[in-house]
């Protein structure tokens, strides 16, 4: 047996029982998963350099859902799916909201981030906006509409499945993400492994149990879903695997994965399927690991803070440069003519993007954080200095993907990030410096001064990849 075999041998041994500090009172939970594998061929998101629809199907996809609270419940959907847009998230609640059952403005859906997945309308619309042709438009449409569908149906069969259980979180590690930004005299050169770069090796993950026996896991870590490399082929990446090993580990229980602030963050080693899988089983032995320690119990349904702000754009070009670019060949030139059609149809270009950010907060216990985009990792580290990072959980890829949401540094030193992804996502310039502040701003507002970090507060051992590690990650 190789180690490989090993590792999963040990792994689909029974998640084990937590040691929990006190006894849990009972929170309504309901749990539920449909696969969302296309059944037709499909342009995939991620890459730029893809040319047609997919050619096989190495894992399904899935959507899971995970409902908590009695009257008026929250719902998170883990869609393993690049990116879903707010267009999507928008059309998800109104029909939410037609059929009944639960508040729509109370749910949240979360991309796993996998780049094997198909492209929805209104993800990053530049990747395939001028390249595709009719016939495969008019797929993506399609399976954009049964997704919207399906994220509706799995929404609402977690909540028609809330009962009794208890709840408990705690944070473990995992280690295989390296910040993926190669730098020369200050200055972005390409992608690869930044050794000394900031990264999140934070794991924070949620258990419920029903009579003794686990019925929902939700984990999350910051890195990007790209362990397998970009074939033309669709699958769940590392995220996707995780969830699948968790619930071989334990039957019946629904696994839901979603993504910390890892849009700088990179899979080490990467580019293959094996090594996705490799990556999936760490997550997946870490939860279990997790849920036999130590672990805080949840006595209630979170309160949800909801706050809507705009980040602002750096001032755009006249029309003149935009003619200018147009007469380009590849991804410049068609982003050219999309902003002068823009400008024919609206007389202006945007200077803000909408970024509706949401909490959750279960009392004084946990807050979690929902971020729409790609956020860069340099918000989780000044967030977990800031607040007490023991209490404290930050998604990304979150009720929309307006692109990456760079730092100040990130700014500052260029390249992909803060750059040329806004050609991708439709974006007329690159945001100002204040982005940082007013996104940090208003995560610490709508948390509260509670999760303030104290003296108290232990230094976070998480932040940078431990020189032990490099040696494996550089393989």
């Amino acid at each position: 047996m190789n180690r490989a075999s090993v590792l999963l041998a040990a792994l689909l041994l029974p998640i084990p029982a937590p040691e929990v500090a006190e006894a849990a009172d009972a929170v309504a939970v309901g749990v539920a998963k449909v696969d969302v594998t296309p059944t037709h061929p499909t342009l995939l998101a991620g890459y730029g350099h893809r040319v047609g629809e997919h050619k096989a199907v190495d894992a399904p996809l899935s959507a899971r859902a995970l409902a908590i609270g009695d009257a008026d419940p929250v719902v998170l959907v883990a869609v393993e799916n690049c990116g879903v847009p707010a267009t999507v998230v928008a059309e998800v609640r109104r029909l939410a909201g037609e059929k009944g059952g639960f508040d729509p403005a109370r749910l949240v859906v979360a991309s796993t981030h996998t780049h094997n997945s198909p492209t929805l309308d209104g993800y990053a619309p530049l990747i395939w906006e001028g390249r595709d042709t009719p016939e495969e438009h008019g797929r993506t449409g399609a399976y954009t509409k049964w997704l919207t569908e399906k994220i509706v149906e799995v929404a609402l069969e977690a909540v028609r499945d809330r009962s009794p259980a208890e709840l408990s979180w705690g944070q473990g590690r995992a280690t295989f993400g390296g910040n993926r930004r190669w730098m020369k005299d200050g200055k972005w050169v390409g992608f690869g492994f930044a050794e000394k770069a900031p990264v999140d090796h934070s794991m924070p993950a949620l258990f419920a149990r029903r009579d003794g026996k686990l019925v929902a896991v939700w984990a999350n870590y910051a890195c990007h879903c790209t362990s397998a490399g970009s074939e033309n082929r669709v699958g769940g990446d590392w995220a996707g695997f995780a969830a699948t090993d968790i619930e071989q580990a334990a039957p019946g229980a629904t696994a839901l994965i979603t993504i910390g602030c890892g849009a700088d963050v990179g899979p080490q080693p990467t580019g293959n399927l094996d090594l996705s899988r490799r990556h999936g089983r760490a997550i997946a032995a870490e939860v279990t690991r997790l849920a036999g320690s130590s672990l805080t119990p949840l006595k209630a349904a979170p309160d949800v803070v909801r706050k809507a702000i705009e980040l602002p754009l750096e001032t755009t070009h006249d029309r003149a440069h935009w003619e200018r670019e147009a007469k380009r060949e590849g991804f410049e030139g068609r982003h050219a003519r999309r902003m002068l059609a823009q400008l024919d149809r609206d007389g202006r270009l945007p200077t803000v993007v909408p970024y509706p950010i949401t909490t959750w907060r279960f009392g004084d216990d946990l807050a979690i954080v929902f971020l729409p985009g790609e956020v860069t990792v340099d918000y989780a580290v000044r967030l977990k200095r800031e607040l007490d990072w023991t209490r404290l959980w930050v998604n990304g890829w979150s009720d929309d993907v307006p692109g990456y949401i760079p730092s100040r540094r990130v700014l500052a030193e260029g390249g992909y990030e803060p750059d040329f992804s806004q050609i991708y996502y439709g974006w007329p310039s690159r945001y100002t410096p204040a982005v940082e502040d007013l996104v940090i701003g208003t995560v610490e507002g709508l948390v509260g001064e509670g999760y303030r970090r104290t003296s108290a507060t232990p230094e976070p051992d998480f932040l940078s990849v431990p020189e032990s590690l490099l040696p494996s990650m550089r393989k």
